[in-house]
């Protein structure tokens, strides 16, 4: 999981999250080639039924579900006014054609998967020696010319310093995924690495930003050397363009994961789940049992026997042959288990009332979606702060000034989750169920007690 080579010493922080943050993208990818690791080999087991096992074990989609759902409430959102630049880009705000909606979407899916993630501002890529230069390429549709977003994972952010406690980072590194390696398989000669390096920092005069590419370099030990591909500086700059979005607030590199234990249940889920189709599969036929056969040098053990539809089974005096069923009664407790991790995992996810799964009250449904509201209000106030702070760094690279405005630029809407409360009957209507017959004695004494407040009189 670490980043092979180093270019840059891994921050302490990220080194003790690595292993969290690998079993987090592990479930969000569905256990992608990562089975074998969460279902290790029984001891003894044949490789082909260990093999089968492992291909039969289907895990779900609910802890991505489950965060993609957060992360749709927290969509609900819309911006007040935005710089005419960033106007004119808003189909296109990283310069691959991203709409800035979908882009502060894909933000929210990180900071609820991992805790955290970095947004960038990337400095305009093509320089002009004056302001008209620059205008005129702006007419001329050149999007270079403007700065671009970029979205980087917290595991992509390998190192920072921070000149103190509450201050922000002067320095940071990070990597991004190499587009050259898609398409190594056209160029077997000249293999890729996977990741691209960077880093950022600033300096007296303003701020410089170095890109790096790993070249395949037999001679090195790694198999991979160091080469720089751009180098810019960028003056005026006085603070880096970035931003620490995290989901409780947290400080630069920090930050909790707040779904580490529905990911924990996830896989308790999935292996329980394996286990009850492995002895599913066991019990899914009856076995054929011979007694009385005598192998053919006196021992109790005879040659196999292949049943086919007509098979002839030639048995000695005294010998039988039939079929029992395998009782299997631990499927049972499988299932009761399974049934209760479910119910735990939609729980612990604050899953709305509408899903599936165990029926609960109505003050059960109300502390649930109370939950669920205060944890959404507190990331769409971060996210509110988060793109006041990525205008500004916007502005800031444009030269624009930015709107003063009264209130955040963003406006998340968080509805309530909790069901809106059923219309209660009148008296009138509830008399005339009764007249009806619809409604019993002992059910109107019941409900007349409960809306005066006092206990009915049993007849």
């Amino acid at each position: 999981m670490t980043p092979d080579p180093l270019l840059w010493p891994l921050n302490p922080t990220l080194a003790a999250l690595f292993p969290r943050l690998e079993l987090i993208q592990d479930c969000w990818d569905l256990l992608a080639d990562r089975k074998e690791h969460y279902l290790p080999r029984g001891e003894r087991e044949p490789l082909s039924a260990y093999r089968r096992r492992v291909e039969a074990a289907l895990p779900s989609g609910f802890f991505r579900d489950a965060l993609r759902t957060f992360a749709g409430m927290l969509a609900s959102s819309h911006w007040r006014e935005l710089p005419a630049t960033l106007q004119a880009v808003i189909s296109d705000v990283d310069g691959r054609g991203t709409d800035l909606g979908v882009f502060l979407e894909r933000a929210d899916v990180l900071v609820l998967r991992d805790g955290a993630a970095l947004v960038v501002v990337l400095p305009p890529q093509h320089l002009w020696p004056s302001e008209g230069d620059r205008q005129q390429a702006l007419r001329h549709g050149d999007r270079l010319s403007l700065p671009r977003l970029a979205l980087l994972e917290r595991r992509d952010v390998l190192n920072w310093h921070l000149p103190g406690p509450q201050s922000l980072p002067d320095t940071v590194s990070f990597r991004m995924p190499n587009p050259k390696a898609q398409d190594e398989s056209l160029e077997t000669d000249r293999p890729q690495h996977r990741w691209l390096y960077g880093s950022v920092g600033l300096d007296s005069d303003g701020m410089s930003l170095e890109t790096m590419e790993l070249v395949a370099d037999p001679q090195t030990p790694s198999g991979w050397r160091p080469h720089r591909t751009e180098l810019n500086h960028y003056r005026g700059i006085s603070q880096l363009p970035l931003i620490w979005y995290a989901s409780d607030g947290a400080a630069f590199g920090e930050g909790d994961l707040p779904h580490l234990g529905l990911a924990h249940q996830y896989l308790n889920h999935f292996r329980c789940q394996s286990d009850y189709q492995e002895l599913l599969y066991r019990t899914a036929l009856p076995v054929g049992v011979r007694t009385g056969v005598v192998g053919p040098m006196g021992h109790g053990s005879s040659e196999p026997v292949v049943l086919g539809p007509n098979s002839v089974i030639d048995l000695p005096e005294g010998a039988s042959f039939q079929f029992v069923e395998i009782q299997a009664r631990s499927l049972a407790e499988h299932r009761a288990w399974l049934e209760s991790l479910d119910q735990a995992m939609r729980r612990d996810a604050l899953i709305p009332s509408g899903a599936q799964g165990a029926p609960r009250t109505a003050r059960e449904i109300s502390m649930a979606a109370s939950q669920a509201y205060a944890l959404l209000q507190s990331q769409a106030i971060q996210k509110a702060s988060m793109f006041s702070t990525l205008l500004e760094h916007w502005c800031t690279l444009t030269g624009e000034s930015v709107t003063q405005r009264d209130g955040p630029a963003l406006l998340v809407e968080i509805s309530p989750l909790a069901p809106a409360p059923k219309p209660q009957p009148t008296v009138t209507e509830m008399l005339q169920l009764h007249e009806r017959g619809i409604v019993t004695d002992a059910a109107l004494r019941q409900w007349l007690g409960d809306l005066a407040g006092v206990t009915p009189v049993s007849a």
